[in-house]
C-alpha cells in the first residue's frame, strides 16, 4: 500500500472508530466473576455489551466496530494485519490459496476491513488468527489436533479461521457465559465442517482430554489462582499447547497476580518459550508444548 493511501486508511479508519463512538448508549456495568475473580480485560462494559450485542439483532450486525469492543478485541491495525501476513507468507504460505474461505470471517459484525495487496480485502484480526493457525502449521504440522480446546474465544473468529484450514473433529469453546452465547451467535452464522462445543471453567471436571489448547491472550490475564484452575483441569490435559501470554515476565504492572514464568514451568508440560511475532507488548511471548521440535 503507498504512503497516500496508508494515511488515507488511517484516517478513514479514526472517522469509522469516532462515529461508532456515538452509535451505542453508555452500557451499565456488568460482571460476572466477584471481584478478584475477574480477567484483566473484564472491566464491566465487556461482558455488558457482549450481552447487548446477543439480545439485540441492530447491535450484533455491527458488534465488531463498536468501541466498546474494539478496545478489548476488535484493535488490530491495517500495520498489525500487514505485519501478520508477512509471517502467514514465510511460516504457511499455502493458506494464502484458502483466503476466499478465511475471508468468511468479514462477513459478520462490520468489523474494519482493509485492501491488502497480493490478498484483497480483510480485517486485520482476520490475518491476526490466520497468523496464528500458521504458527500452529509451522509448529504441529498439517493436524495440529482433532480435539481442539481454546480459553478465552471472543466471538469465535479463531476457530472459524481453523476450521477452514485444518481437520478438526471438535473445538471446544471456554469462556464467560455471555461471551459463549455471543460466539454461538457467531458460529451459527456460518456453517462449519468441525463441531463445536461450549462450556466454562466451573462445568469441567479435568477428566477430558485434548490434542491442542490454545488461548490468545486470555489465560495470562487471569489471576493466579484462576490460572492454577485452568491448568488442573484443561491444560495438564493437553497433549500440545499454544498459549500467547502478556505476564509472568514481571517486567510491568500486569504481571502483578498472575502465576510468573518459573511457576509455569512447575504446573505445566515442559514447554518452550518463543518469541511473539508480531512483538505487540513488552511482557508478550509464547508457550508451546508437544511441537515438532520438542
Amino acid at each position: 500500500m503507498c504512503g497516500d493511501c496508508q494515511w488515507l486508511a488511517k484516517i478513514a479508519d479514526l472517522v469509522h472508530h469516532n462515529i461508532t463512538n456515538s452509535m451505542f448508549k453508555k452500557q451499565t456495568k456488568r460482571f460476572i466473576g466477584a471481584e478478584g475473580n475477574r480477567s484483566d480485560s473484564d472491566d464491566g462494559s465487556y461482558v455488558a455489551f457482549v450481552e447487548r450485542a446477543v439480545a439485540n439483532e441492530s447491535v450484533f450486525r455491527r458488534f465488531r466496530c463498536d468501541k466498546v469492543y474494539r478496545e478489548t478485541l476488535e484493535h488490530a491495525s491495517f500495520e498489525d494485519g500487514l505485519a501478520c501476513l508477512d509471517i502467514i507468507k514465510r511460516k504457511a504460505p499455502q493458506f494464502l490459496a484458502s483466503i476466499g474461505e478465511v475471508r468468511d470471517n468479514d462477513l459478520v459484525g462490520a468489523p474494519l476491513v482493509y485492501d491488502y495487496a497480493g490478498c484483497g480485502v480483510l480485517g486485520p484480526t482476520t490475518l491476526r488468527y490466520l497468523k496464528v493457525a500458521a504458527d500452529l502449521f509451522w509448529l504441529f504440522g498439517e493436524t495440529p489436533g482433532r480435539r481442539i480446546v481454546e480459553i478465552g474465544v471472543g466471538y469465535g473468529g479463531q476457530l472459524l479461521v481453523s476450521d477452514r484450514l485444518f481437520a478438526i473433529d471438535v473445538y471446544e469453546l471456554i469462556d464467560l457465559p455471555p461471551v459463549l452465547e455471543l460466539a454461538a451467535r457467531y458460529l451459527e452464522s456460518h456453517v462449519l465442517n468441525c463441531g463445536y462445543q461450549t462450556s466454562t471453567l466451573n462445568r469441567k471436571t479435568g477428566e477430558d482430554t485434548y490434542d491442542l489448547a490454545i488461548s490468545n491472550y486470555a489465560f495470562s490475564e487471569l489471576p493466579g489462582h484462576i490460572q492454577r484452575k485452568y491448568i488442573e483441569k484443561i491444560l495438564i490435559s493437553s497433549k500440545r499447547g499454544y498459549l500467547t501470554m502478556n505476564s509472568g515476565l514481571g517486567k510491568t504492572d500486569r504481571s502483578r497476580g498472575k502465576l510468573s514464568l518459573d511457576d509455569l514451568r512447575n504446573a505445566l508440560p515442559p514447554f518452550e518459550v518463543l518469541p511473539e511475532e508480531p512483538l505487540t507488548g513488552p511482557e508478550n511471548y509464547i508457550i508451546v508444548w508437544g511441537h515438532q521440535s520438542a
